[in-house]
């Protein structure tokens, strides 16, 4: 039975297409994978689904776009706003990207749950039921706690058992294992996978992450240039740039030589790759939490040189981002020896950090042009802006766009052009790609190994993806409750050799 059944929709916005003439449908019980880059448009759709577009800003029409459920049907290009708020009472509901956004902060985690119970009487008894059904443990504890007191897992549970509440026919999940790490994610997607199968619901999976396309779906849909391609996953590869499937041959790829030539001339190089630059040894970071010592570092050791390319991966909470700050100067609450160059104000000057959300680095008022001369202006660097927005992939009109004028990847390729304006001799990438889709990570990887092989500037890239890890950086450091777990050259990933941890986190890689 087709659960959502839509033929030739069309949104635009502005006149400008968005979705063109594309049909699409879910079969009761079917799991369907919408993929595509990100800004293609596929939130938009989402959106469409639920009724929540601006008729104001977007234009809607279509042969027909149907929703069967129990002898009900509901017509989606309807505007009457009580039938809407009917349907996404009870036909509908939506798993959103970031659980801490989509989570009131102010609100325990079982009343956000019973807000959603409508016509219930014994609230709390099912809101702690829904909670063992989506796997939670200690459900007293979460149904009392505040979103800040659960790990990004279990909160983005407590989000799929709101978009349960209202027992709905049809779940679209937005994204909703981006900022998570591969074991987690591969635990919600086989969650979300048990509850289609046990409630007969069908589920629509939106993401730009072709690999959890290709775990989760029973059918996929590209989305490309306006339209829906029903695809198999054979297929699917076919409607996709060479350079987005799966890394496909990605250490025989070559540099953009026009990048390599705007970089010359101000970037740090031509130095010594075994001469050491920092040092770690027995560095611990300690928190107090709840009366208890919380140790988020526990006897780090590890050295750096000059020129190393360093990746750090581990599940969430194991001291990644941590590890990062105190690298930079942030954390200065440890003890042991952290052992660096005594220049004046070394890790102000020489260590800069790009962060996971580029659009929180920036002034929302300040054009891409004034962001970076405020950071050449603070530093006092002689750097060409055209060639410095060149060397990072993009053309120098740029300079005269606002933050939200950029995609998510050009944001993030301005965010590495205000580090280079500083002239450092390390760069810190803190989840710096999760978000963004393959072929957009892809592009920026290159840019980072470039910077890193041409110009010897250290990285050190936190990340819980080991894919991205494994191809850029020279040494791996596996992190597990803020302990080395394992520490090697890249080279060696796959040797008998690794530790237990560090083959889970292998085999929960949906990439490799």
């Amino acid at each position: 039975m087709a659960l959502l059944h839509i033929k030739n929709l069309s949104i635009l916005k502005a006149n400008k297409p968005l979705i063109s003439k594309s049909s699409f449908s879910v079969l009761e019980g079917e799991s369907v994978g919408l993929y595509g880059r990100s800004g293609s448009g596929k939130s938009v759709f989402s959106l469409f689904l639920l009724g929540l577009l601006n008729t104001d800003v977007f234009s809607v029409s279509a042969d027909s776009a149907v929703f069967s459920d129990d002898n009900r049907v509901f017509n989606l290009l309807s505007k009457k706003e009580k039938e809407w708020d009917f349907f996404r009472q009870n036909s509908i509901s939506m798993v959103f990207q970031d659980p801490s956004v989509a989570l009131n902060p102010t609100i325990t985690c079982g009343k956000q749950v019973e807000e959603c119970l409508f016509g219930v009487v014994e609230k709390k008894r099912n809101c702690i039921k829904l909670f063992r059904e989506v796997g939670l443990t200690n459900l007293e504890k979460t149904y009392s706690a505040f979103p800040h007191e659960l790990s990004g897992g279990q909160k983005q549970r407590v989000v799929i058992a709101i978009a349960l509440a209202s027992k709905p026919k049809l779940l679209i999940a937005d994204e909703p294992t981006t900022s998570l790490d591969p074991s987690i994610q591969k635990s919600v997607l086989d969650l979300i996978l048990k509850i289609k199968k046990t409630r007969s619901i069908g589920v629509l999976l939106i993401s730009h992450d072709l690999a959890l396309v290709r775990y989760f779906c029973d059918k996929i849909y590209v989305f490309k240039n306006h339209n829906f391609y029903e695809s198999s996953l054979s297929i699917a590869k076919k409607h996709l740039l060479k350079k987005e499937t799966i890394y496909a041959n990605i250490r025989d790829r070559v540099f953009e030589k026009d990048q390599v030539d705007n970089l010359d001339g101000f970037l740090f190089k031509n130095i010594n790759k075994n001469k050491k630059l920092f040092s770690f040894n027995n560095i611990s970071v300690s928190f107090l939490k709840n009366k208890r010592v919380f140790y988020a570092l526990k006897n780090i050791s590890f050295k750096i040189c000059f020129g190393d390319c360093i990746g750090v991966v581990g599940g969430s909470g194991s001291g990644k981002t941590t590890l990062g700050r105190v690298l930079c100067g942030l954390e200065k609450n440890y003890i042991g020896d952290f052992d660096f160059p005594q220049t004046n104000d070394f890790l102000k000057k020489s260590v800069q950090m790009v962060y996971q959300d580029p659009f929180s680095s920036f002034n929302p008022k300040y054009t891409v042009e004034n962001s970076l001369k405020e950071i050449i202006n603070l530093y006092k660097t002689d750097v060409n802006l055209d060639r410095l927005v060149r060397a990072v992939g993009l053309n120098p009109k740029f300079l005269s766009r606002f933050p939200h004028e950029l995609s998510g990847g050009q944001k993030q390729r301005v965010s590495i052009a205000r580090v280079l304006a500083s002239n450092p001799s390390v760069i810190v990438f803190d989840e710096s790609l999760s978000a963004l889709d393959i072929e957009t990570q892809h592009s920026l990887l290159k840019l980072i190994k470039l910077i890193n092989i041409n110009f010897n500037i250290s990285i050190i890239f936190i990340s819980h993806n080991i894919n991205s890890v494994y191809y850029l950086c020279n040494k791996i450091v596996v992190l597990k409750s803020g302990s080395v777990d394992d520490f090697f050259i890249s080279n060696n990933l796959f040797s008998k050799n690794r530790s237990d941890y560090t083959k889970e986190i292998i085999k929960n890689s949906l990439f490799i």
